[in-house]
């Protein structure tokens, strides 16, 4: 069966997925060969990528003229040889210099995220005409970027790395990040989109709203991280946080034993799979959803709404900041102050309670076992209250 590849994306395609041969699959944009781009597929069911194979033939044959062509083209002026030859060798250094920084990070003990988003960066400076060897032209570019001030400072910082690295000095500019406050939607909206995704996509979520993790602890989980029998699964932590011991509901359980298992000992991707596809994939199917329902709310959940919207109900719920941050993993108190913050701007005077009253001491245990706090004492009855869940 072949199916009609055209040029607009996000279109779907009957492709079936060699990963595990489900033909729901949408267009993923294309990948450049040396003679034609080729279009790339994404698994609607396990988000895996890979190319359109029709095109295996029709590249072949152009491959094949291609080569005649080269073969069979002279330059007609050697200047023109020795100005290609001299760019191409200056970028070959320069794409050699920013390796050995990427190294060097490593070496350093870097994050794999913080090397590839500096690396990044570095790289696109430099397309942009800055000079690595010339700070002022470093400077020059990156004022010139449309970035807000957040970005053009994570440029300033990865290039500080690099000069560090060769030795360099320069007058680093200073952009000063503004904080915002980040949404937090309702809990309704939450489920919502999970339940409109796909059933990876929707484990996934599901295991984000009840961890509170990064999505990068997420997506590197391991089937031996899970424990099934007392319910609870084991974060690995990244960005320097504790490690932490999570316990998770029958209902997520449930979703996640019936998740194949395509993946090895990884739940949700090899390891060699990046989380920004996976970011790609939640992007298509949550405008897919915020339009069917009509919600433009939804266009704003991304993977780490779900970790703001955790923390904030947890703080919400127990008034404990010394609990969030344990459930956060987070190093520092300060980490977890945002969250108090959040409390006050999206739950101010929504506090409700239960209240119960108590004469006996049969009573007045049983509230206690139930969760129930003292309050205050009149004329021999003693009252109780709960926070309403």
């Amino acid at each position: 069966m072949t199916a009609h590849i055209s040029m607009k994306g996000g279109e779907e395609a009957s492709r079936e997925c060699p990963n595990c041969h489900s033909r729901k699959n949408w267009k993923d944009g294309f990948r450049d060969t040396s003679c034609r781009s080729v279009q790339r597929l994404i698994c609607r069911d396990c988000g895996y990528r890979f190319s359109d194979k029709s095109y295996k033939d029709s590249l072949l044959n152009e491959n094949r003229q291609l080569c005649a062509q080269l073969e069979a083209k002279k330059l007609d002026a050697a200047t023109e040889t020795k100005t290609v030859a001299g760019e191409y060798s200056t970028q070959l250094k320069v794409d050699s210099k920013i390796l050995e920084h990427a190294w060097w990070l490593q070496k350093n003990g870097r994050s794999e995220t913080t090397i590839e988003s500096r690396v990044k960066l570095l790289k696109t400076l430099v397309k942009r005409g800055a000079n690595l060897n010339d700070p002022e032209t470093v400077k020059d570019v990156i004022a010139k970027q449309t970035w807000c001030a957040g970005r053009k400072n994570n440029a300033s910082d990865a290039y500080s790395a690099y000069l560090k690295m060769v030795g360099g000095k320069w007058e680093k500019p200073q952009y000063k990040t503004v904080r915002k406050l980040p949404f937090i939607p309702k809990e309704t909206e939450i489920d919502q989109l999970i339940a409109g995704c796909s059933k990876r996509m929707a484990t996934f979520l599901q295991m984000l709203k009840e961890t509170g993790a990064r999505c990068g602890e997420i997506w590197w989980l391991k089937w031996e991280d899970i424990d099934f029998e007392s319910k609870v699964v084991s974060i690995t932590p990244e960005k320097n946080s504790n490690p932490r011991t999570i316990r998770l509901s029958l209902k997520l359980l449930e979703m996640l034993q019936r998740l194949p298992k395509a993946y090895g000992n990884r739940v949700f991707s090899f390891s060699d799979m990046r989380v920004d596809h996976h970011g790609l994939s939640l992007s298509r199917q949550r405008k897919r959803i915020a339009n069917k329902l009509n919600n433009p709310r939804l266009l704003k959940i991304h993977f780490h709404t779900f970790r703001y919207w955790r923390g904030t109900t947890l703080y919400h719920k127990t008034k404990d900041p010394y609990f969030v941050q344990q459930q956060l993993g987070h190093k520092s108190i300060k980490n977890t102050e945002l969250y108090v913050q959040l409390d006050h701007a999206y739950f101010e005077g929504e506090d409700e309670y239960i209240s119960k009253v108590a004469k006996t001491q049969k009573e007045i245990l049983f509230l206690i076992d139930q969760g129930f706090e003292y309050v205050t004492e009149f004329e021999g009855v003693k009252f109780f209250r709960k926070r309403k869940l």
